[in-house]
């Protein structure tokens, strides 16, 4: 596959979610623009910020003054890591996109491996770990059988061991941002969006600094959300868990009838056989409830048609490859005037 497009006249953006990492940004931002330097295209930051409480928004600030090409998205209040990655995207400006964590779990430098895949005609690049230093063992396997489940069940594949991690091309942008729904889980839109797309491997480091700002509670929202809006294989399981177990109600009985007939009806087992019934069907009352009601609380979600995020100011640094027009940046925020 060859490609038409070249560096010199690209502007290549970084979409960069975060909330509380105000060790980490400034060597982040310097790894990124050596990182651009041996490129030698022109580039951008998208920072999509959450409200943080240790500094965070200074210190980019601080870059900004000191001449990186930064468009600061500060948010009203915490929307979280998903939702930021769209709000980036909507915001971001250049002719391929790549989505990275400022953490430096995800190095860098693998933006020049995925350069040259998308100077060669693919529209995403997916960078895929082969293995993840600094992660519990418990963390490690319940990513891998959310992995399993997610494409054992979905409508769209999202390859393995990959995160938000990657790059697209402007074209895919476009189309990912037409997406409204509220879940913002980036993998499986991306598949959802399709185009051309080959993977890059890498070994994931531990973080730099600090800790995960994605708490359990976090972890799990996304999974389900990774699920839940892609497939319709729950709630048809529910159908067929219902099915199999009118059919097992059924072959009971039909076998206390026959033994009853041939060696008596006894007033214990029978008893006994109900009560199992009866704990199989209030287990699957409740899981059929709780698999519809994940349904039903998206579709109530989407139908509020609440905005998805709400930005609180933007702020552009002079030395921003490609401006923002006043119709692109007038998106219901106060913007900041420009440094």
């Amino acid at each position: 596959m060859t490609g038409s497009k070249t560096l010199d006249s690209s502007v290549i953006s970084v979409v960069v979610p975060l909330y509380n990492e105000k060790e980490n940004v400034p060597v982040f931002v310097e790894r990124i623009e050596r990182v651009f330097s041996r490129l030698g295209c022109k580039w951008e930051l998208v920072f999509a910020l959450d409200p943080s409480t240790d500094g965070t928004r200074e210190a980019i600030l601080k870059l900004m003054d000191n001449g990186y090409p930064i468009r600061l998205i500060h948010f009203s209040r915490r929307f979280g890591k998903p939702l930021s990655l769209l709000a980036g995207l909507e915001y971001s400006t250049g002719d391929a996109c790549v989505i990275i964590d400022v953490d430096l779990q995800d190095p860098p430098e693998l933006i020049e491996a995925m350069v040259d895949k998308w100077l060669q005609g693919f529209e995403v690049v997916i960078a895929q770990r082969r293995s993840r230093r600094g992660e519990h063992y418990l963390y490690l396997k319940s990513a891998e059988l959310f992995y399993k489940i997610l494409n054992r069940f979905s409508e769209v594949h999202v390859p393995e061991n990959s995160g938000d991690f990657r790059m697209l091309d402007a074209r895919v942008v476009r189309e990912i941002c037409r997406f409204r729904e509220r879940h913002g889980f980036l993998r499986g839109i991306t598949a959802a969006v399709g185009f051309s797309t080959t993977v890059v491997t890498f070994d994931r480091e531990p973080r730099l600094a600090g800790k995960t700002q994605i708490p359990l509670r976090g972890a799990v929202n996304i999974a389900l959300d990774g699920i839940i809006p892609f497939s319709r294989v729950p709630v048809r399981m529910v159908f067929l868990m219902g099915s199999a177990l009118s059919a097992l109600a059924l072959a009971g009985t039909l076998v206390w009838i026959v033994s009853g007939l041939l060696k008596g009806f006894s007033s214990q087992w029978p008893i006994l056989l109900l009560g199992l019934l009866s704990l199989c069907i209030s287990a699957l009352t409740l899981t059929a409830l709780g698999i519809i009601g994940e349904y039903v609380l998206r579709t109530y979600e989407e139908a509020r048609d609440r905005p998805r995020y709400i930005v609180d100011e933007v702020v552009e640094a002079r030395t921003i490859p490609r401006r923002r027009t006043p119709d692109e940046a007038g998106r219901g925020c106060a913007n900041r005037r420009p440094k």
